[in-house]
């Protein structure tokens, strides 16, 4: 089965090629990238003497939610090195901005044998933690011929994956052998990894851990905020501020029409919008858009032009969208309006902002719940773009027009995120054990006689 998944990998990299070489051509992905991950880390990561603990968070929500554990674990381990790998650009980008103080930052290798096996000879982790659920067959197979101990910390399994795992669960019956623990962030997640193959006694719920991502983020959103404000004007008297956060292709129309109609309300004329693209290929493109909607158009890495007589910013900048929702009215929250199955929703919450989404929230079932149901988010029910932009009209007038029921709705948001806190600590104490065990044995060999 592992020649299958190897040769059904490298498959899929020669299908995608076409893909990938345009992105590099167009867009600069991948190319910063590529050495590192077939396996050509720098001398920096090369392993010194200290026990490792390499923590791995895919994209850019992972690599936040990874700010509290790294915190919680540094201060239980001092002497121990902690490296970060990360998948994406902006996953990287942010980790060597908010990791500067740790051991290092690379992006994760290919997941073929021998570049894995070159990456760990290089790195020679003592833990190996994943953030969420991210299962890589020939990666984790090393890991346990090396008895390093895996840990999923914050797993979860949607809906749609679960049913894809369950199609090869023989197989990932024997790649979970190498975890010694699956820590995941909700009793369904527990459930399906469970009938995935995972031996029951190896997994435990923590909740969900960037529930406490301000433990760490405070210092970091207010010197980016007093930056954004400078730059974006973005408190400016007598004026509304609609954030959009996260937006994807199809996202940004729907609120540029739904901004123009707000802004005929009395009251409402000065409204703004700032937008903020999931993606940073199309920072360009969403400016573009706007100026065609005919509004003036300010992008934050535009230093010179000011920013007061601007109808739509865009925020074209990676790792600073939590700071500006400080600064929201109303926040709306994207990945929600086209089937992606959405966005977090907490850090508008941190800010106690009425916070409106989208009906696609799929990959957020047990956040987006516990907010319905305690009244903390604004969420519209139409899929189609001319009823979403009506509906979205409607939510923001009521909203900007009644500061009262603003109030109301950003203290239950925030307030749910208060209740929901401690994910990250149970989760270091879950660790720690595993972590000692790992270094006796380290010490083991090394010495050769046990302690």
């Amino acid at each position: 089965m592992y020649f299958l998944y190897s040769l059904g990998f490298f498959l899929w990299i020669l299908l995608n090629l076409p893909v990938f070489i345009f992105q590099a051509l167009v867009h600069k992905k991948y190319i910063r990238s590529l050495r590192q991950r077939l396996g050509h880390l720098p001398p920096e990561l090369a392993h010194d003497g200290r026990a490792t603990i390499w923590l791995h968070a895919c994209s850019l929500g992972e690599t936040l939610s990874a700010q509290p554990l790294a915190f919680l674990l540094r201060q239980r381990f001092p002497a121990a090195r902690i490296v970060l790998s990360t998948i994406t650009l902006t996953g990287q980008t942010v980790a060597r901005q908010r990791f500067a103080e740790y051991d290092g930052v690379f992006y994760f290798p290919f997941d073929w044998s021998p570049v894995v096996r070159r990456v760990l000879n290089h790195v020679r982790p003592a833990l190996m933690v994943i953030l969420e659920t991210e299962i890589w067959p020939n990666f984790l197979r090393e890991c346990r011929a090396r008895r390093i101990p895996v840990v999923t910390v914050n797993g979860r399994i949607s809906a749609r994956a679960f049913r894809r795992y369950r199609l090869v669960a023989r197989f990932l019956r024997r790649v979970f052998e190498a975890y010694a623990l699956f820590i995941m962030k909700a009793e369904e997640d527990a459930e399906r990894i469970k009938t995935m193959g995972a031996p029951p006694q190896k997994v435990v719920v923590s909740g969900n851990i960037k529930f406490d991502r301000d433990v760490v983020e405070k210092e970091v959103r207010e010197i980016q905020g007093l930056a954004l404000d400078q730059a974006l004007g973005l408190t400016a008297a007598g004026t509304f501020l609609i954030v959009g956060g996260s937006t994807h292709a199809g996202e940004e129309q729907i609120l540029l029409e739904v901004l123009g109609r707000v802004r005929q309300e009395p009251g409402l004329e000065k409204t703004r919008l700032l937008l903020v693209p999931r993606h940073p290929e199309r920072f360009a493109r969403v400016a573009e858009l706007a100026e065609r909607a005919g509004f003036r158009v300010q992008r934050r890495s535009d230093a010179q032009a000011p920013a007061e007589g601007a109808d739509v910013l865009v925020l074209d900048t990676i790792g600073e969208l939590a700071a500006a929702y400080r600064f929201a009215t109303v926040a709306f929250v994207g990945g929600s309006l086209i089937p992606h199955g959405g966005q977090s929703i907490l850090e508008p919450a941190l800010f106690a902002k009425p916070i409106v989404t989208g009906p696609s929230q799929e990959s957020f079932p047990g956040i987006i719940d516990g907010f319905l149901a305690l009244g903390a988010v604004r969420q519209i029910t139409a899929t189609k773009p001319p009823a979403q932009v009506q509906q979205l009209t409607e939510e923001f007038v009521r909203l900007l027009t009644d500061e009262p029921a603003r109030a109301a709705l950003g203290t239950a948001a925030f307030s749910v995120l208060q209740e929901n806190k401690g994910a990250t600590k149970f989760t270091a104490d879950r660790i720690a054990p595993i972590y000692e065990q790992a270094l006796r044995a380290v010490r083991w060999q090394a010495s050769g006689v046990r302690d």
